[in-house]
């Protein structure tokens, strides 16, 4: 005897809390709403072994996508399958460039346009995107050394074919989100097999301006994996914090109101308190994180709630978007190379930038006159770091 299904009711949706793994709650009648790690709700539909994304809620109302559903289910009497077939690469990649034209800084936008045009859509932007291999997206990626394009200074063609990479695994990833493809063939590529790894001694800053930018819009774009270790590796690229102290962060530490969070010097390389100004989008991220945090710890381990982060999570972060020249330590360097850079700009002392990346500050004698540790300093410090590293967004 089959289970009996009980109908969803619109609280039942709303109420429904993200978990460490995507999860269904069904309607009947193939009807389900996937509740997702990010917290996003999607109403699909289960039909001859696919699957039809409706769209997401509360954007779409449980009473449209019931709608919607009897309308597909029809049509499939009907000997008409919905799903969106016969439309290419190159119709894809420009739908999904007008929405994303609305979210980057014009800039960047232009140079993912450059990447597609010079590397990709000639080759195979007219194949129906239903049809293309992984055979033919390794092809590309291993082709992209081949292609001279104008440039002012030369180019890492091997940093190029990561980011053409990157780039096709969103626009996959959007097209399987909206039906256009059955499966998502770039999950099944890994890129540090198509191209060698780069031989890095002892770098982990990135000093060069726009290609830290790049790197911390791919990291912020980042959708996969585990919520909290996101959120995380967000919070130590516009705090300049060791990665300890982002890990071993609790909530008691933290006074929303005052709009700080106090370290205990027990948790402290210099074993001094430190109290670290919060911005808007530091309290944005924690505001998020509470979300998913289940325990004392903020960005705690994805299967004990008490316990921290692995020393080595936001490395493998940097592994899966092919990032092998920057270490999470890395961001600190940069962070201190560029704030003394562009001392002219922020008009922050040394003291202001030392004190950030909690580093002792002269000597004792200078530090007993100090006034404080200048904690508003600091908050528009990391304003004005925020809006310098992520211009290109």
């Amino acid at each position: 005897m089959s289970r009996q299904v009980v109908p969803l009711t619109d609280k039942k949706i709303k109420n429904a809390k993200p978990a460490e793994k995507t999860y269904k709650l069904f309607d009947g009648g193939g009807l389900y709403v996937e509740i997702r790690k990010s917290g996003k709700k999607i109403f699909r539909l289960k039909y001859k072994n696919k699957t039809y994304t409706i769209g997401e809620y509360p954007i779409v109302t449980l009473a449209e996508a019931r709608k919607k559903a009897e309308e597909i289910k029809k049509n499939l009497f009907l000997g008409i399958d919905i799903r969106k077939k016969g439309y290419t690469l190159e119709e894809v990649t420009r739908e999904f460039l007008t929405k994303a034209e609305k979210e980057l800084s014009p800039k960047y936008f232009k140079s993912q346009v450059r990447k597609l045009e010079n590397y990709v859509l000639p080759f195979i932007g007219g194949k129906e995107i239903e049809k293309i291999t992984k055979a033919d997206i390794v092809k590309i990626l291993k082709n992209v050394k081949n292609i001279k394009v104008p440039l002012s200074k030369p180019t890492d063609k091997t940093e190029a074919t990561r980011r053409v990479f990157i780039l096709l695994r969103q626009i996959f990833k959007y097209a399987h989100t909206n039906d256009y493809i059955q499966a998502n063939i770039i999950d099944k590529i890994n890129i540090n097999d198509i191209i060698p790894k780069r031989k890095v001694e002892h770098i982990e800053a990135i000093i060069d301006e726009e290609e830290l930018k790049h790197i911390v819009k791919d990291i912020f774009l980042y959708d996969r994996g585990y919520v909290l270790t996101r959120l995380a590796f967000k919070f130590l690229i516009l705090t300049a914090l060791r990665a300890g102290n982002i890990r071993n962060l609790r909530w008691e530490w933290i006074d929303f109101k005052e709009r700080v969070i106090v370290y205990p010097a027990n948790t402290m390389k210099a074993k001094k308190e430190f109290r670290l100004p919060l911005t808007n989008s530091l309290v944005e991220i924690l505001k998020e994180a509470k979300k998913y945090s289940r325990g004392k710890i903020v960005f705690h381990s994805p299967k004990e709630p008490n316990k921290q982060l692995s020393d080595m999570t936001f490395n493998m972060i940097l592994r899966r978007l092919g990032i092998e020249n920057h270490k999470p330590h890395g961001f600190r360097s940069s962070f201190s190379t560029i704030c003394y850079k562009y001392m002219h700009e922020h008009r922050f002392s040394a003291e202001v930038i030392e004190t950030q990346l909690a580093h002792s500050v002269g000597n004792a004698v200078m530090r007993a006159y100090m006034r404080g540790d200048f904690l508003e300093e600091r908050r528009k410090l990391l304003e004005w770091w925020e809006k310098f590293i992520l211009s290109d967004f």
